[in-house]
């Protein structure tokens, strides 16, 4: 089972996460698994020995080079540690060393990934399967989670996939480059604080039922309407921008691939200042509308497309890596976050065996605030419970506040 490679190339979404990086902000996810008993360090930490060579890109740093960064494999398993109990930034030293995390509580198991290791997906194979093997060492308890990924011989081909590589085509296509309001905050204090509730999963479906919309067109067009408002009550005068939602797509929906690093794309569903007036019931439709339309296998091809051509010019590669990042932290700088107003990232439910359903008793997942517009939301289904949390930067629980109350009239209304 063990991958003698001592390097692989990063993906073509890792250089973006990358060269976001600064000293007090980095793209970084968190994710909390309260369990019905009480969790035995120990035991955790000899969970993480055994399995991190399972995961050779996932528990693993970034090297620079001279015209490039690449992955390389954590020599040994990190050391696990008490949580301290907020989202905290990686500094370069731990992203070029393991950019993995594991932390314990009384009764939790989390751990952080910086986000140019993989996505959301991989982040849950890696977590249902350090979980599995925790609850294998402590009880015997032999799920279906740990028999696939521990027993038996991993295809690395398809896991180690950069997929968007494999499904770029020839054409490409621009998303909205127009500017979106940016949420007031401070980024003065990177620990971030972060409001979480939860929701019966089944009153939030027959809500976004009621509407006729998916239920991330139903919690994103919500939360258009409370950013709007507060747009409103903060820009009293002058030009209104629209509010813009970052959606982001697992793009294995549609492009058949198993791999564990990053394969994503965003959708980005917008609300004008004029639409503000019309009903509920119009501005579901349309952020329903614009979500199916921005999220077909052509369009998303297209975006693939317009992300990996580019990097793949000789031009481009052979300009050293301090100038690739010196312009790409100069373009983000003005357009990267600025065509959006948040990210809402719905992961769905997480599917997990019987075996472990009975001793897992949720499951939350925490995204760092944005660096500009210092929110974020993020959603995870467990169980018949949906956890929403917004994470920001900033004292003041303005957005969040708003958020639920609006939510509460809709489940409601």
């Amino acid at each position: 089972m063990k991958q003698t490679k001592k390097q692989y190339p990063i993906d073509y979404s890792a250089i973006l996460y990358l060269a976001q990086m600064r000293r007090n902000h980095t793209n970084v996810y968190r994710f909390v698994v309260t369990m019905k008993e009480a969790v035995c360090p120990e035991l955790l930490q000899t969970a993480v020995n055994r399995i991190y060579t399972r995961f050779p890109t996932i528990f693993a740093g970034f090297q620079p080079g001279f015209f490039s960064y690449c992955v390389v494999p954590s020599e040994k398993a990190p050391c696990i540690a008490e949580d301290p109990g907020v989202l905290n930034t990686m500094p370069a030293a731990e992203i070029r060393s393991c950019a993995y995390r594991v932390y314990y509580s009384e009764n939790k198991i989390i751990i952080e990934a910086f986000h140019a290791l993989t996505d959301g997906y991989g982040a849950v194979a890696s977590l249902r399967t350090l979980v599995a093997e925790y609850l294998f060492l402590r009880y015997g308890v032999d799920s279906g989670e740990r028999r696939e990924m521990l027993e038996q011989e991993p295809d690395w081909e398809a896991e180690l996939q950069d997929a968007y590589l494999d499904y770029s085509g020839e054409k490409s296509a621009r998303m909205p480059g127009r500017y979106a309001y940016q949420l007031p905050g401070e980024d003065r204090n990177w620990k971030a604080k972060d409001s979480i509730r939860q929701f019966a999963t089944q009153k939030l479906l027959q809500a976004a039922r009621r509407y006729g919309v998916s239920m991330t067109a139903f919690l994103s067009c919500i939360m258009a309407e409370s950013i709007m408002e507060i747009q409103n009550n903060h820009a009293k005068t002058g030009k209104k921008q629209p509010v813009r939602i970052m959606v982001p797509i697992d793009l294995r929906r549609l492009f058949p691939s198993r791999t564990l690093r990053n394969f994503i794309l965003y959708a980005l569903p917008t609300m004008e200042c004029s639409e503000a007036s019309h009903s509920r019931e119009i501005r579901m439709k349309c952020f329903h509308s614009q979500l199916q339309q921005q999220a077909t296998k052509k369009v998303l091809g297209q975006q693939i497309s317009a992300n990996v051509i580019p990097q793949r010019l000789l031009l481009f590669r052979i300009i050293p890596l301090c100038l690739k990042l010196a312009t790409m932290r100069l373009a983000y700088r003005f357009f990267g976050e600025s065509n959006s107003s948040i990210t809402l990232t719905n992961l769905g439910p997480v599917v997990l065996s019987e075996e472990l359903k009975s001793h897992i008793q949720n499951i939350e997942v925490l995204l760092t605030p944005r660096s500009k517009s210092p929110y974020n939301c993020s959603v995870i289904s467990c169980g018949d419970v949906t956890n929403i949390c917004i994470t920001r930067f900033g004292a003041v629980p303005e957005l969040e506040e708003l958020f639920y109350r609006k939510l509460h009239v809709a489940l409601n209304g």
